[in-house]
This record gives structure tokens, sequence and C-alpha cells, in this order.
């Protein structure tokens, strides 16, 4: 979601297919004792063996299959549409005109702040929640390719990056015809070209840090570039605005109020403030006690209550940068706190494991990730490795759970670093599952594994939280053999 603090895509969903009562699912007084471990480490999968079924062969050929499930997945496909669309408005637009002098300025700065304006929104959390809540109403009735489809909903990072890159695109065509007016001296003033120069540098080198390979290279000055020059582009926007509707003013002997407010610009630019300035209104702190579950792994108790299937962002420095994880309900039953698990696996979440604070930053609201698409599902397969179990308890020991769901777990010493209480209620939501110690069995096949389990439960997909190789792999592994499959998506 977990690729540092990034990968924690958190969100889990499922259900046991015991009759157990998910109230009483994760109940401390079945948990295993401490005197017990050695026969839990033995028991861990003492569930039935899979049906030994074989792989199939991946359908299509390997062309296509690189092409609809990685070249061009749903995340990029929701760019392209965007993209192309704008570029078509553009070409459109130009074809309108006899030259770029000739060209309304206005139409221009429109175009930019609204890709902006839906860029920024589609990541509010309320935006978020929304998307999440209505997917959510589709019943399982309905047909499964109506649900495969659905689910794919949280791979709407494709709408922000496409809006982004377009709204570069329009821009610079704005600072290309304003540059071409400028040397026709159609168009005089010095500040308003040299601000969009500014503009327009500032808008590259933040798409530059955001460009995929780069962000993942160089995550925290990606953090700080998309932040502070995000603010910044706005800023200078609002004052290009004010000028250029100064000079418009001037030429029109109209009073500049009156040109601003009949401008869309002035509206999008007032929208994209709010929601900038919006999430930090939420912004406060939060008590934590620790609990460290080994030298690996720490997980962190709070005593707010958030919603089933949710995660937050943690901070010690909320300027600069933010970590996303998964809550998990008490484990107790309690109907109020919770908890999430911070597993060592990069500079941030090291020093975290090793020296937990009491208090971090929270922002925004508590929103739900690719797990919680699991509920419009009957039954699911959950896929995880290591600390990914954390995001898949958001949702398998939530009391409000709809889908059934089969686990399969792979990790270093599970018990060892989880201890007791995550084991057992691994266990308690799904007797059978499959958890497996890799110190002891080694690495296994997980995309047999999976496969495995999607057919003996009769299941309807496949969730996978573990690191950036392992979920693309085995999400490909499923999908390319026409199983449904989902997983946190990095491009985004």
């Amino acid at each position: 979601m977990p690729d540092e603090e990034r990968q924690t895509h958190n969100d889990g969903t499922l259900t046991s297919f015991t009759n157990t009562s998910s109230s009483t699912l994760c109940k401390p007084q079945v948990a295993f004792n401490v005197s017990e471990k050695s026969s839990v480490s033995e028991d861990l999968n003492e569930a039935k063996d899979a049906t030994q079924v074989s792989l199939p062969a991946k359908r299509q050929s390997r062309s296509i299959r690189a092409i609809r499930h990685t070249f061009w997945n749903v995340y990029r496909r929701l760019f392209s549409i965007v993209f192309l669309a704008n570029v078509a408005a553009l070409i459109a637009l130009l074809c309108t005109i006899k030259d770029l002098i000739h060209i309304n300025l206005w139409h221009l700065a429109t175009a930019a702040s609204a890709n902006i304006l839906v860029g920024t929104t589609i990541r509010q959390d309320y935006i978020q929640i929304i998307i999440y809540k209505t997917s959510w109403l589709v019943p399982h009735s309905a047909p499964l390719r109506l649900r495969r489809i659905v689910a794919k909903l949280y791979e709407n990072g494709g709408v922000h990056s496409g809006c982004g890159v377009a709204g570069a695109m329009w821009f610079t065509a704005l600072t290309v015809s304003l540059t071409i007016e400028f040397t026709r001296l159609v168009f005089t003033s010095v500040a308003v070209l040299v601000l969009t120069y500014v503009i327009q540098t500032l808008f590259i080198t933040l798409l530059i840090f955001a460009y995929p390979s780069l962000r993942s290279k160089y995550h925290n000055t990606f953090e700080v570039t998309h932040r502070f020059l995000g603010w910044t582009i706005i800023i200078l926007f609002w004052v290009e605005l004010g000028l250029l509707a100064s000079t418009t003013s001037l030429a029109s002997k109209k009073p500049i109020g009156k040109v601003l407010v009949k401008q869309p610009t002035f509206w999008f630019l007032i929208l994209i403030t709010i929601h900038t300035i919006l999430p930090w209104l939420n912004l406060r702190r939060w008590e934590f006690t620790p609990e460290n579950l080994s030298k690996h792994a720490v997980r962190l108790h709070f005593k707010q209550t958030v919603s089933p299937y949710t995660g937050i962002a943690i901070s010690k420095s909320p300027l600069f940068e933010w970590h996303p994880f998964a809550t998990m309900p008490s484990l107790s039953g309690e109907p109020t706190g919770g908890s999430l698990i911070v597993s060592s696996a990069g500079d941030w979440t090291k020093q975290t494991v090793e020296s937990p604070k009491a208090s971090y930053w929270v922002k925004g609201y508590p929103k739900p990730g690719v797990l919680g698409m699991s509920l419009i599902f009957r039954r699911v397969v959950v896929v995880t490795t290591g600390s990914g179990i954390g995001p898949c308890l958001s949702v398998l020991a939530s009391q409000h759970r709809r889908t059934e769901c089969r686990v399969l777990w792979s990790s270093p010493s599970p018990l060892g670093i989880f201890g007791n209480e995550i084991v057992s209620c691994v266990k308690r939501v799904d007797a059978e599952a499959r958890i497996i110690d890799t110190k002891k069995e080694g690495r296994p096949d997980m995309v047999l594994l999976a496969y495995q389990m999607y057919r003996e439960a009769e299941a309807e997909a496949v969730f996978v939280i573990s690191n950036p190789g392992l979920t693309k792999k085995i999400v490909y592994g499923m999908e390319s053999r026409g199983v449904p499959a989902f997983g946190p998506v990095w491009d985004s």
C-alpha cells in the first residue's frame, strides 16, 4: 500500500466461511495463550490442503495480455481517456481559428483551470468515500461482469494524473499564444508574460518528479515538490488571473470585478483553492499507544473510532511527508478504538518501528482503499504477505462484513512477528486459512496457491496486498487466466 509508507493502500475486505458470529470473531477469550505458541505454530495450516489444481494456460497472445493487463491497465485507460479527450478539444479549438494570434486566451485559461479542478477534486477524501459507498450499492445479485468493472473504480487515480497532464498541456498552449502575441506587440504586458513562464516552469518540474519511476525512486522529493509547487502554481495562477483581468478591463473599459465574475476560470480557482485548504482544516494530533510486535513491526493503538474498511495517513512533519496505513478495529470487540501495523520497509517505517512516538499528526478523513471493493463480491480470496495482513484485518475483523473470504498469508515467522492475537484472529475468520511461515517452508508459488484457493472456495475474485512486484505478478497471473483480481496501484 507495502512499498514502504505509500504501498499500504489500506483496506481489507472479507468474511469467513464459518458460521461464527461476526461480533465474536476476534474476542480475546478465544485467543491462544502464550504457552500455546508452539502448538499454534504447528497447527497454522492444520486445514485441508487446497485441491491440487494446476494453473491453466494463460488466455490470449502474450502481446494482447501485455497490453490489456500491464501496459494499458484501467488506471492508464482512464488517463488516456481524459488526456486524449483534452487533446481532441485543443485540436478542435485550433481548427476554428486562423492562427494562434486570434485564439481566445480566456478559453485556454478556462480549460487549464478546469482540468486542475477535476484533478484536485478527485483526490479529496470525501470524493473517494462517495465513490466507494456508491460502489457498495451494487448488489451481489448483479452480474459478475458488472461488479468486476465497478470494482476497478479504485484505479481512479488515472483521472487525477490525466487531468494534471492535460492542465499543463492547456497552459502550454496559453504560454505559446501569449508569446506570439507579445512578439507581435498584440499583448504587451511583460509581467503577465514573465509570470506565465514561471508557472510553466513549475508545471514542468512538478510533472517530471511525478513520473512513476522518478516518483518511486525519489518519493520524498516528489511529495515536497508536488505539495509546494502545486500550492505555488495556484497562488501564481490567481496573480496571473488578476493581471489578465486588469488588462482586459483597461481594453474593454469595464470594471475588473465584472470581468472576473464572467470568467469560468475565476470560479474554478475558487473551488481549487477551497479543495486545497479543506484537508488541512481537519489536521489534528492523535495519541497512539505502541505495541512492539517484533524488531520488524509495531502496532499503534488509538482511541478514536473510524469507519470500517478505512485507512488514515499519519505524519511527524505534516508539511513534508505523509504515510497511509489501513486501520483495523479493536480485535477484542470494543466499540471504539482501533490500531494499525507499521512494518519496517524503509527509512521512515524503520525509524517508527524502532522508536514509535506517542502521537502523530492525522489529516483529512479515514477513507477506503482497494480492499473495500471486495464488499461487492459474495466470496473472495485475500492474498497477502508480511505486514499486508494489517490492511486485510481492516475488513476481516470488521463487524460489518458481508463478504465471505478465504485467506492466504505468507510471512517469515508470522506468529513470532505479529503475535497470537492477530494470527488467531485470522484463523477465526477463516478456519482453513493458509498461513505460510517462509522461514520454515521457503517462498511458495503464490500465483499457484492463490489460484488453487480461488477454485477450492468457488470465489468470485482475488484481492492482493503485498509489495509492488509480487502484487503485480499475482494480479497478472490471475487476470491473464480470466480470474478477477485486484491490488494496489502505485502509478497514482
